[in-house]
């Protein structure tokens, strides 16, 4: 980790006796505390960040228009501004006239002098974005805390950081009825990964063709343009309920009714959790709903809240229904696919096992509902059944 800044350190001398003229004063306190100025032929944004004696401290960054238009309509943060370019600080006398500056990494100014991530210009305007590419984006996974910074990491944290939020985001943000599918069904682009707390910005979904669409809504006429708007309806509702249950556990509500109320909400984000060999403590989901970014951010305490809440739910015996879609004989288990959350292997003993196979119906396609006990895992969860399951067809109902 490269040491922090401090004003001992050598500076440049190349602008000296340069006058920053403002451009766009976007906040003022007596003084102008955040503003546009021209260097050259670049933009700059400037932050007051301390008062000399007998003039300012600045902290500055190159700064594109889309960036200030970004700023200015409260889409990104003043902190997501000052990352956008090259950071600079700059020390000037009272009139403005640049004394010497240092051009440095952003991550050895002394943070708590910088705006809190998130604060929009605007204070009426909460847990905006960072960076410009988050702005933009359809949805974002944060991943940040713990010992994350922005030169490195572990390839293998890495990895696993990013193939838990692929699996997160595909529960997430696909309505049900292809939420379990495969990519080749539909996918996401995304931007390129930000270091330092990993941001994964997903642009909207690459959409199936229209004859894969029919397969999967029941021969329904779903056109391209209805499936872009069931996948931005379903993008709405779970930030939405990412909401409810922050705020549930803000409050302290998440009592056994509340979890039963999200659990397959906390089901589908308990794989990217947090555990002690994790590089990260804090989770963010955001995105734009109702026309506003939303973001909402769970911390350490509250993953580890959540993390018990799914144990305390799904470890204990339940029944689960779904459709057949691999009967393994040898092993004996059959592989199900429940509506709206991962496939579910059912484990029976053989003498279950030889039961359900002397069943009418016993095949691929018929619907199947077990009791056991049910444990999580990213792709397909495992339940431990402690008995034979029920077989029907799909027109039928389970005893």
């Amino acid at each position: 980790m490269s040491e922090m800044w401090s004003m001992n350190d050598p500076a440049l001398c190349d602008m000296e006796n340069m006058q920053i003229r403002a451009t766009e004063v976007l906040e003022k306190y007596d003084d102008p505390i955040l503003f546009t100025a021209k260097v050259g032929f670049e933009d700059y944004i400037f932050l007051n960040v301390m008062d000399l004696e007998d003039g300012f401290l600045f902290a500055a960054s190159s700064i594109t228009e889309e960036a200030i238009s970004l700023l200015k309509n409260n889409k990104l943060s003043i902190l997501g501004a000052l990352r956008s370019g090259d950071f600079i600080v700059v020390e000037c006398a009272s009139d403005y006239v640049v004394r010497r500056y240092w051009p440095i990494d952003i991550d050895r100014f002394d943070q708590s002098f910088l705006p809190d991530p998130g604060a929009a210009l605007s204070l009426e305007v909460d847990g905006v974005a960072d960076t410009v590419d988050q702005a933009k984006s359809y949805f974002s996974i944060r991943l940040s805390g713990g010992t994350l910074n922005h030169e490195r990491m572990a390839f293998h944290q890495f990895k696993k950081m990013v193939d838990n939020a692929y699996v997160v985001a595909r529960k997430l943000l696909a309505p049900a009825e292809v939420k379990s599918s495969k990519s080749q069904v539909y996918d996401f682009q995304i931007t390129e990964p930000e270091f330092g707390s990993l941001i994964i910005n997903i642009e909207r979904p690459k959409l199936p063709r229209q004859e894969i669409v029919s397969n999967y809504f029941m021969g329904d006429a779903v056109s391209q343009d209805d499936l872009r708007n069931i996948f931005w309806e379903t993008k709405g509702k779970t930030l939405n309920n990412l909401r409810e249950l922050k705020n549930a556990l803000d409050l302290g509500k998440l009592d056994d009714a509340t979890v039963s109320n999200f659990a397959l909400l906390i089901r589908d984000i308990s794989s990217i959790f947090p555990d002690r060999r994790d590089a990260f403590s804090d989770i963010e989901f955001s995105g734009e709903v109702d026309g506003a970014w939303r973001t909402l951010k769970f911390d350490g305490d509250d993953t580890a809240e959540l993390k018990e809440a799914h144990r305390r739910f799904f470890e204990k015996p339940q029944f689960v229904t779904g459709v057949i879609s691999i009967i393994n004989e040898g092993t004996l288990n059959v592989v199900i696919k429940v509506l709206g959350t991962n496939e579910v292997r059912c484990n029976f003993s053989a003498e279950d096992f030889a039961e359900m196979k002397a069943m009418d119906h016993f095949q691929t396609g018929n619907m199947l509902r077990a009791h056991g006990t049910i444990f999580s895992r990213s792709r397909r969860d495992i339940m431990n059944c402690d008995s034979a399951a029920d077989i029907f067809t799909k027109t039928e109902s389970p005893n």
